[in-house]
């Protein structure tokens, strides 16, 4: 925050001591009245003022003498003209702690910007150079800024203070460059709340004054806003330049080193791991470098490559995951059952003929820690319609190439090849029963023949979905959902116009009167959720959906009221409908019992695969179907299943626990919908010990579910196992792991000075850009801005001889009344 500049002319008190005035004055007034206090016991018995005169007269010549003592100064500023302006922005970032040089004993970039600010063994600095003709702000940048020191703040600390101490360490996590000018704009009305005090008022009192900013840092923006030249060219058109010094070399350093891994969180137990490994590498050209991959101690998967010039080689992996996971089932406790297992894995880079990387300067950047869960249970998929059609076709084929899916595909109705319905537990048969349905995490529920489809149908696949189950609701150009009325408990919509019950003219007619579609996208609350998301970027997500092929036509319906409407079209509109009646439901959800609905007005999202095969289709389809299923549970023992909602964890993050209890403590299974008097908490395990217990709240009395959240965790390795009451610790043996890694942190990723970026900064800025090895030139630049002086005068108060003559009188009044009260 940049303070409002002083006024012309201002005094204050200081002292010798490096004690601050308020804890100097503070002993000597409590000591003045400790000794007030003991002369009191004296003088009590005298009559008159004298019994108080006396004791005052004494502690004040004490107060007096103490204040002598700390040699007192009376510091007085005097602004004559029109000082400029001066800000000096220092990058506290981590890559400003680089040293440029083989020699440890040798300044970082942090240390070299405060020599050059303050100086350094008795040769004056910047500041010394400048403090008589400028007023000067100092602040320090990473991701924020933060005002540090101010030479006309007179209750400021001192120069010297701020270099020793409060800007010695380079540590910040990111470096945001805009952080450091947006601080000095002028208020306007994209000012970030508290981030910023505007200078304009500042200006008010310093009418006609020169203004500057000085940037030191490498230029290394790693937090992405990249609007820093933009702020610039503000800052030039309020009256202010921005030079810029880059600091640090302009080469890369000679380094290699893993940037990134790209990997799936989740894979099929006995599929195979595919991702890529983003490698760096500078000053290795042509030479060979080896990636490898480890599970534990052992390489899994190696390869290498040539780098031909300096910059990032992307490296694509592939291994079998069932050798692996084999291994880790071998070593299961007895008893317990893992629907996924975690697998620790670490990306490595070397050089092949120097197997000592000592030489580089950043070798602990040469790993990379991740891990991936093997599903060792596919998720499994039923999917029901009354015709092949081809939106069902592509969602089979997409999920039946995916190893970590299971699809199984009933069709019947005429013109199929079952006719009439089947039911049982056999492949192509209808579920009849609990146990049938519960076989699937998911189900697709096409335009079945309702003639066909019987209240019992609805009343398991209901149960179903009740118990925690998927259920997306594929309509069609039929529209016979609309026709099973024992499925109207579970429609998140009603149907404006039901389908005439015959499929002929009748038919047709009722699809001329559907309205046309001229686009689809997200609602406001849509936005938010994944399912919608095709586009990480917000921005080009709303274009991309914008983009996307529409059904010719929708059926018009209206959301029930505990429903959320994620995605609507916007249709043609009649003469006399509204803006708001142009708005029809096409993606609708809601929550029913344990698990979620979701209704999809049409069947022609087969037809984003236009030139793009499955790109957008299949990351549809895979998120609402995440997003349909409840989120499966790592481990599992007779009595309780324990998972969490991420696999790694950031430092700082808290961990969401969920657990399920499957049987009672005599091993009885839970009836569906008992209402549980357990209390039930989360044991947090790191090293052997208990270091958390976390109480877990009841989430859903049907199903037995709670749920509990951790505290951010620092980074390390956890275990989570589950304590209830009536259960005997020994049966509840399922536990399963929390990784929390330390930040990922790209500030170090590039560490040479981006003169390209601070030569633009300073051009829009309307200034110059000096490196570090000339900076001393950019003094030419601010020295002549300023047109006042700033004299600054100090009275030693301690030298002067009415103080002391002062407490000469007080102690000679003081020995005068007591003769005359007759004390000895």
């Amino acid at each position: 925050m940049i303070p409002v500049c002083p006024r012309p002319n201002i005094a204050n008190l200081r002292f010798s001591w490096d004690l601050p005035v308020w804890a100097i004055l503070a002993i000597a007034i409590t000591t003045g009245l400790v000794a007030a206090w003991l002369y009191l016991r004296e003088t009590r018995q005298i009559p008159g003022t004298s019994a108080w005169l006396l004791p005052a007269l004494r502690s004040t010549a004490i107060i007096l003498t103490i204040l002598l003592l700390v040699g007192p100064i009376w510091h007085h500023r005097q602004v004559t003209g029109q000082p400029a302006r001066l800000i000096f922005a220092v990058d506290q970032s981590l890559s400003m702690s680089v040293r440029d040089s083989s020699d440890p004993q040798s300044p970082d970039r942090l240390q070299r910007s405060m020599e050059r600010l303050f100086g350094k063994d008795e040769k004056d600095g910047w500041i010394e150079t400048l403090r008589s003709t400028h007023l000067i702000d100092v602040m320090s940048f990473d991701a924020t800024a933060q005002s540090r020191w101010k030479s006309y703040d007179l209750d400021d600390v001192a120069a010297e203070s701020l270099a020793e101490t409060v800007l010695v360490e380079a540590n910040g996590s990111t470096t945001n460059l805009s952080a450091a000018l947006r601080p000095v704009l002028p208020s306007t009305g994209t000012a970030e709340p508290n981030e910023s005090q505007s200078v304009a008022n500042d200006d008010s009192q310093t009418t006609g004054s020169s203004l500057a900013v000085v940037l030191m840092t490498d230029g290394r923006d790693s937090a992405g806003v990249d609007d820093a030249s933009d702020l610039a060219w503000q800052l030039s058109q309020s009256g202010w330049q921005v030079h810029t010094i880059g600091v640090g070399s302009v080469d890369e350093p000679t380094d290699i080193g893993i940037t990134n891994v790209l990997h799936p969180e989740r894979t099929a137990s006995d599929g195979r791991l595919t991702g890529t490994i983003v490698a760096k590498h500078f000053g290795v050209t042509n030479e060979s470098l080896q990636v490898e991959l480890r599970s534990g101690e052992n390489v899994v998967w190696s390869d290498t490559f040539v780098a031909t010039q300096d910059g990032q080689t992307e490296v694509e992996f592939d291994l079998p995951m069932k050798p692996l996971t084999n291994q880790l089932a071998d070593n299961e406790v007895r008893g317990v059952d893992r629907d996924s297992v975690v697998l620790p894995f670490s990306a490595s880079i070397r050089l092949t003929d120097q197997p000592n990387q000592a030489s580089l300067s950043q070798p602990e950047n040469d790993r990379w820690d991740f891990r991936v869960a093997a599903a060792s249970r596919d998720r499994r998929l039923l999917i029901l319609d009354g015709s092949s059609r081809w939106e069902t076709r592509y969602i089979r084929n997409l999920l039946s190439r995916d190893p970590a899916w299971q699809v199984d595909t009933v069709l019947f109705g005429p013109g199929t090849d079952s006719p009439v319905i089947k039911r049982g537990g056999d492949e192509g048969d209808v579920p009849a029963t609990m146990d049938d349905w519960n076989r699937y995490d998911a189900v697709v529920l096409g335009e079945v023949p309702p003639e066909q489809w019987t209240t019992m149908d609805s009343d398991g696949l209901r149960e179903f979905v009740r118990r925690g189950g998927g259920l997306i609701l594929l309509n069609g150009r039929y529209n016979r959902l609309s026709r099973i009325e024992s499925l109207n408990e579970l429609l998140p919509v009603e149907f404006v116009a039901a389908a005439p019950t015959s499929e002929n003219d009748d038919l047709i007619r009722y699809q001329r009167q559907q309205p046309a579609v001229q686009s689809i996208g997200p609602t406001t609350t849509g936005r938010s959720q994944p399912v919608m998301l095709l586009s990480s970027d917000v921005q080009s997500n709303g274009e991309l959906w914008r983009s996307m092929p529409v059904p010719s036509v929708i059926p018009v319906t209206t959301a029930r009221a505990d429903s959320e409407v994620w995605a609507d079209a916007l249709v043609e509109p009649t003469d006399t409908s509204t803006p708001t009646e142009n708005r029809v439901p096409w993606l609708v959800t809601r929550l029913f019992g344990a698990g979620r609905v979701f209704f999809l007005a049409t069947d022609q999202t087969w037809r984003w695969r236009y030139k793009i095969e499955s790109q957008l289709h299949g990351r549809f389809w895979n998120q609402i179907l995440t997003a349909a299923m409840q989120p499966p549970y790592a481990v599992r023992d007779d009595y309780v299943a324990i998972g969490t909602d991420r696999i790694d964890y950031e430092a700082g993050q808290s961990a969401l626990i969920r657990t399920r209890l499957l049987n009672d403590a005599q091993g009885v299974n839970l009836d569906a919908g008992s209402n549980s008097s357990t209390t039930v908490d989360a044991l947090l395990i790191r090293d052997d010990q208990i270091i958390a217990t976390i109480p877990m709240n009841l989430d859903d009395a049907f199903r037995q579910t709670y749920l509990a959240q951790t505290a951010p965790l620092p980074p390390g390795a956890y275990h989570v196992r589950i304590r209830a009451s009536g259960y005997d610790a020994s049966a509840l043996k399922a536990t399963t792991p929390i990784w929390v890694k330390a930040t990922q942190n790209s500030e170090l990723n590039r560490v040479a000075v981006d003169e390209a970026t601070l030569r633009e900064i300073a051009g829009a800025g309307e200034g110059s850009y000096y490196h570090e090895s000339s900076a001393e030139d950019v003094l030419s630049q601010l020295i002549p801005l300023s047109r006042g002086q700033i004299i600054e005068t100090d009275t030693l108060i301690w030298e002067s001889w009415w103080l002391f003559g002062v407490i000469l009188a007080l102690l000679a009044t003081e020995w005068w009344m007591r003769k005359k009260v007759g004390l000895v």
